[in-house]
Formats: structure tokens, C-alpha cells, sequence
């Protein structure tokens, strides 16, 4: 039974990390679409939004499944729960590539572009190198029940998960609040169509910090999966 369990392990981690690569595409498009203003790159991220969502309502029935069936304990039941944590976080990352395509297309509608933000270019670029570097974390066990270590602490998983932390505060947050300050000071928007634009604009910088966060919960989840150890919340040494 639990050479078994290993196997449906192995093909849920698999099936989730396929998910990550659909939230990249869909990220990828999204950030296309901002800075190019192709509306057509938008309303694909939207269109696309429906598989995620019938892909993360799969993998938790089978998480579900796995529960009922096996009964798992330690170290298979943090990797169940591991799935079932990033799978919400991967289909809510998706939900904010939809949220910045949307207010693409009112940017677009206004004849408003973002090219003109250089801090834009830098909060995406270090917004898409986390995504990518958390999807590291979603690779199959690819153990035995005969070799796992339900503790390490001390793996390269482990490292990458610890840096994806660090580089939110570092990076991802610095960046968002350079592109604030930048969009507050890059024109007037005392009118009804300017506020709109800036409400736009703002959403567009704090639903890519959403998805920079999303990436840092993922990695504290991949800390509690390797080593059981929850440092949600804790102050860094």
C-alpha cells in the first residue's frame, strides 16, 4: 500500500508542477500584455483562467481521495498537505494574472501605457524569477518508502525555498513600492478618468506583489515539508 500511495504522490506532484507551468504562461502573457497593450494577450490569460480552475478542483479531489484511502501519517501527510496548500496558491496566482490582464484592457481603452514606468520592468522581472524559482520546489519526491528522510534540513530545496523568502522582502517589495512612488508622481490624476487610470495602474503593481507573496508562502510550506518545521511568521535570524 505505501509503494502505492508513493506512486499517486508522484503523479499529483507532477500534475501540479504542469499546473505551475501554465501559471508561468499565464503570467508571461499577462506581463506581454502590459507592456505592449495587446488586448488580445489579455483576453487570452482570461480565457485560459478556466483550466486552471478545473485542474485545482481535480488535484484536491484526489488529495481527498488519498486522505480517505490511506489514512497517511508523517511525512506523507505533510507532502498531501503540501498540495493541497500550493494548489490554492497556484490557482489564486492565476486570479491575479487575470486581475492585471483586466486592467490592461481599461489601461488600453484609456490610451495609457506603462512603458513610460521603468520601475515596472524591474518589479516584473524579479516577480517572474521568483514564480520560476518556486516552481523548482514543485518536482515529484522521487523517493522510496525505503530512502526518504523525513527530516532534512539542510537540502538545496530547503536553500532555494529560504532565498524565494528573502528575495520578497529584498526585492519584490522594494521594487512595488518604487513603482508606487513612480505612478504617483507620473502625472495628474485629479479628474474621474485620471483616478481610474491610477486605480489601474496601482492594481496592476499590487497584483504582481500578491503573486511575490504568494511565491514566499509556497516556499515556507516547502520548508515545512522537508524538514516539519512552520516558520510562518517567524523573525529571521
Amino acid at each position: 500500500m505505501t509503494e502505492q500511495l508513493f506512486k499517486r504522490l508522484d503523479r499529483l506532484f507532477l500534475k501540479l508542477d504542469h499546473t505551475g507551468l501554465l501559471v508561468e504562461q499565464a503570467l508571461a502573457d499577462a506581463l506581454f500584455s502590459a507592456a505592449t497593450m495587446n488586448a488580445e494577450s489579455a483576453q487570452s490569460v482570461i480565457d485560459s483562467d478556466g483550466i486552471i480552475d478545473i485542474r485545482e478542483v481535480e488535484t484536491e479531489r484526489e488529495c481527498i481521495r488519498l486522505l480517505a484511502l490511506y489514512q497517511p501519517a508523517a511525512i506523507d501527510l505533510r507532502r498531501i498537505c503540501f498540495v493541497i496548500k500550493v494548489n490554492n496558491d497556484l490557482e489564486r496566482m492565476a486570479d491575479h494574472c487575470v486581475s492585471i490582464a483586466k486592467f490592461v484592457q481599461k489601461l488600453g481603452e484609456k490610451n495609457i501605457t506603462l512603458s513610460s514606468i521603468s520601475s515596472f520592468r524591474t518589479l516584473t522581472e524579479s516577480v517572474t524569477d521568483a514564480l520560476h524559482q518556486t516552481m523548482r520546489l514543485l518536482a515529484p519526491p522521487g523517493e522510496t518508502p525505503e530512502t526518504q528522510e523525513p527530516f532534512e534540513t539542510d537540502t538545496p530545496a530547503v536553500k532555494l525555498a529560504k532565498w524565494i523568502i528573502r528575495n520578497d522582502r529584498t526585492h519584490v517589495d522594494v521594487y512595488f513600492r518604487q513603482y508606487l512612488d513612480e505612478v504617483f508622481s507620473s502625472g495628474n490624476f485629479s479628474d474621474s478618468s485620471g483616478l481610474n487610470a491610477l486605480y489601474a495602474l496601482t492594481s496592476i503593481g499590487r497584483n504582481l506583489e500578491r503573486i511575490g507573496d504568494l511565491c514566499k508562502n509556497i516556499a515556507e510550506d516547502a520548508i515545512f515539508l522537508k524538514t516539519g518545521e512552520i516558520v510562518r511568521h517567524a523573525t529571521e535570524e
